[in-house]
């Protein structure tokens, strides 16, 4: 394995499920997590208040798993398909209640019988099959650790299709942007010719009606003053050089995987406001259009990003 792949984690998405249980003589005890986008880590808990003991544990366990994303966790006792546990009874204890009961009788004969309830309700005569908090704890550690593991692998799989998405909409950018390279010369001289044109036009009138001090020639070099200094407002040279370092650094970000949305966010912005110069600079239909897809495209990334962990 090379040294890059080692270095290489996974893309996550924060869209993700998990269902896992646990069987326990108390019954069997499930666990579901669900997790969609979110800015931050934000964890909510559904479960019964006799199992509110575990929150602390199952929050120090997704915190420590999850940094983004807003999770939903349930957990409910319940039973598997097809369980169907009857609680034992002691007869043994039962046997000796009613010896008790018997003497006590013997003694005063007019002493009341116990009751059906009251003998299950005695100690030890019903098997007690409720976890102490410690079995409990650790029951529910494993099963969060399942659950846990579960969920990541299903926001792994979703970040993976994720990642291909964001590669091909960064493909179709870059496309835009190499078609656009070879007419931007064009553009820029078109747009000189144009400036030059009215700008002698406009001088060749001052000249002819004697309202100027200035010579041929220092109008001639006004209007290569003013030709580029105007081109240069158009010259989108910079704009395509940042794209292109955006591409790049998308195509790095993804490679290296891990925690990578916010910083994929920021790219984000950048995208667009490159995108959007692109088209304010634009005087060719071309460019205008160039543009209006590079933003279509951006916004199509910017949707994508934001299920990024």
């Amino acid at each position: 394995m090379s040294k890059d792949s080692k270095n290489t984690a996974a893309v996550h998405s924060m869209t993700g499920f998990a269902n896992t249980q646990s069987t326990t003589r108390a019954g069997t005890l499930s666990m579901e997590l669900r997790s969609v986008n979110s800015r931050f880590l934000d964890l909510n808990f559904r479960m019964a208040d006799d199992l509110r003991m575990v929150e602390p544990l199952i929050r120090e366990k997704l915190m420590n798993a999850l940094s983004r994303g807003k999770v939903e966790c349930r957990i409910s006792w319940g039973r598997a398909e097809g369980e169907k546990r009857i609680p034992k009874v002691d007869l043994e204890q039962v046997k000796q209640l009613a010896a008790l009961e018997a003497s006590i009788q013997g003694a005063l004969p007019k002493a009341n019988g116990f009751r059906i309830t009251e003998v299950l309700n005695w100690p030890g005569v019903v098997e007690d099959n409720s976890l102490s908090g410690e079995e409990l704890q650790e029951t529910i550690s494993t099963l969060c650790d399942q659950a846990i593991e579960t969920l990541k692998q299903s926001r792994e799989r979703e970040g993976a299709g994720l990642a291909a998405v964001l590669l091909e909409k960064i493909d179709g950018m870059e496309a835009i942007v190499n078609s656009l390279l070879p007419m931007l010369p064009q553009f820029l001289a078109h747009y000189e010719g144009k400036i030059r044109e009215r700008m002698t036009e406009a001088f060749d009138k001052i000249i002819s009606d004697k309202a100027s001090h200035l010579t041929v020639e220092d109008l001639e070099e006004r209007i290569k003053h003013e030709v580029a200094l105007h081109s240069v407002r158009i010259d989108v040279k910079e704009e395509v050089e940042r794209l292109q370092t955006h591409f790049t650094e998308v195509r790095r970000i993804l490679k290296k995987g891990g925690v990578i949305g916010k910083r994929l966010d920021f790219v984000t912005q950048e995208l667009n406001r490159e995108a959007n110069t692109l088209g304010s600079k634009a005087h060719a239909i071309a460019q205008t259009q160039a543009s209006i897809d590079l933003k279509v495209l951006v916004e199509q990334f910017r949707e994508q990003v934001q299920n990024i962990e």
